[in-house]
């Protein structure tokens, strides 16, 4: 995220404009516009989910210690929310967008927040004024036309903390990834909208993800009858090229399918033991992400990537049910951009590359939230491909749409405001993953342990002849590590 500005211009919408959110129920007579309801709770939003690579570790939530062993495994544009090109124009007449969407039976809709950044000083510079402001924590509202408001599950002002966007957004869907329930967290938004900073932060500020790593382990650590296994991987897509950012010698993989979904072939991985271990792996892996400088960014993001943590436990001795199993995804998408960017030779491939992925991310969206047996294409890109088993609507799915209240974005934040409305309107139906036990993971090396310490047991009572004093060592140490 670009820097914020020292300068004490316009902190808050308030200090320029105090327009009451009463004023929308009771808007009656707008000609173009639908009735506001009150958002779901965000505990039944639905995440994304990529089958991707991962990092295994088998981990007690008991005082029992830990025990791991790591496995390496080979409309038009403007209506989907694309801001490649602009030619629209804020519409003059009033309207009223509904944050929600009346659903059947048990479905959920894709939870949508909305985070605004400070201006920073380059928008300043050029005279910059609001164009979007944050009316209550429901509603967006486009400054030169009041009526045209846009309301989401949460709305985060340019004060907000991360912290306060994690405990709404995302905590859910981490809580509920930690009971067998897939979940994806994303962040979208323009270029220098704010998307890296919400979900990487930094060492003051931490973001989505190291907070939601962090959590991960406060849960196991809260949860003593379960035994866990984590694995991780991480991923970019960049160029509509997948590479794998913990091993550098795994480029330009292929997504392959089975029974399961969608998942890279190749992917790298790695055991994850405790947050700090978790974080070196995404540290290893942003030294491999391609970055690049243009006018709006001096470090812009120039590929998606995906943070894959899977997550199998099962209850300890006569207390197992079986065992759990989910996927969850944290996901910091490259900035759509537009002709203002200017940029030429590799950096304009770049720009091709990732405006044309999220034009597709936005068509797939639009196609969902119609609700129809349409085609959907989710082959058209790399991202959408991997994203479809999440967003065809098995797992909890968290959008936080990163904008700036600048008036030089005003077109890229109306654009990012409309593709989270439509993402608003895709019904999800979550569920609890159960694995057989032939699949488990967890349960194979739940029953390897317990087979090498009765074989132990049988050496250390002499049952087995011709056994030295190495042999027993070198047993010992496979039932501890």
């Amino acid at each position: 995220m670009a820097a914020s500005s020292s300068r004490g211009k316009h902190n808050s919408h308030s200090h320029y404009r105090k327009t009451s959110s009463s004023s929308i129920s009771s808007s009656s007579s707008l000609t173009n516009s639908q009735p506001l309801r009150s958002s779901s709770p965000l505990t039944n939003s639905q995440p994304l989910r990529p089958s991707l690579s991962t990092t295994m570790s088998l981990y007690g939530g008991s005082s029992n210690g830990i025990s791991s062993r790591s496995v390496i495994t080979s409309r038009n544009e403007s209506d989907l929310g694309y801001s490649g090109g602009f030619g629209n124009n804020i519409p003059l007449e009033e309207e009223l967008i509904g944050d929600n969407v009346e659903t059947s039976g048990s479905a959920d809709s894709i939870s949508v927040t909305v985070r605004f950044r400070p201006m920073n000083d380059r928008e300043y510079d050029r005279g910059d004024d609001i164009s979007w402001y944050w009316d209550g924590d429901k509603i967006v509202r486009n400054e030169y036309n009041p009526a045209t408001a846009y309301a989401f599950d949460r709305v985060f002002g340019d004060d907000a903390s991360t912290q306060e966007v994690y405990e709404v957004a995302a905590r859910p869907v981490i809580k509920a990834a930690m009971e067998g329930v897939n979940g994806t967290v994303f962040a979208y938004g323009v270029t220098s909208s704010g998307k890296t900073h919400t979900m990487h932060g930094d060492q003051n500020c931490p973001g989505i993800i190291p907070l939601a790593i962090k959590d991960v382990f406060s849960m196991i650590q809260d949860t003593p009858g379960r035994e866990f296994l984590l694995r991780v991987s991480y991923l970019e897509i960049y160029n509509e090229v997948i590479n794998d950012l913990l091993d550098p010698t795994g480029q330009n993989l292929r997504i392959r399918e089975d029974a399961q979904g969608t998942y890279v072939e190749g992917i790298k991985e790695e055991v994850v033991l405790s947050p700090g271990h978790a974080l070196s792996f995404i540290a290893a892996g942003e030294e491999h992400r391609h970055v690049g400088s243009n006018n709006f960014n001096l470090f812009s993001s120039r590929s998606h990537t995906i943070f894959t943590l899977m997550v199998e436990s099962s209850a300890h001795g006569d207390e197992y049910d079986g065992v759990i199993f989910s996927q969850l995804n944290l996901i910091d998408l490259a900035g759509s951009e537009s002709s203002k960017t200017e940029t030429i030779g590799l950096r304009r491939k770049e720009g091709s590359y990732i405006n044309k992925s999220l034009l597709t991310l936005g068509t797939v969206i639009g196609k969902l939230s119609e609700g129809k047996s349409v085609h959907v294409p989710y082959r058209d890109s790399k991202l959408t491909r991997l994203l479809q088993s999440s967003l065809s609507g098995h797992g909890h799915v968290s959008l936080i749409c990163t904008v700036t209240p600048a008036s030089s974005s005003m077109e890229e934040t109306h654009n990012t405001l409309k593709f989270a409305s439509r993402a608003k309107h895709v019904e999800i139906f979550a569920s609890r993953n159960k694995i057989i036990d032939e699949k488990s993971l967890i349960k194979k090396y739940q029953k390897e342990i317990s087979s090498l310490k009765q074989e132990l047991d049988q050496l250390k009572r002499g049952m087995l002849a011709g056994v030295n004093q190495e042999e027993l060592m070198t047993l010992k140490q496979k039932v501890l590590f």
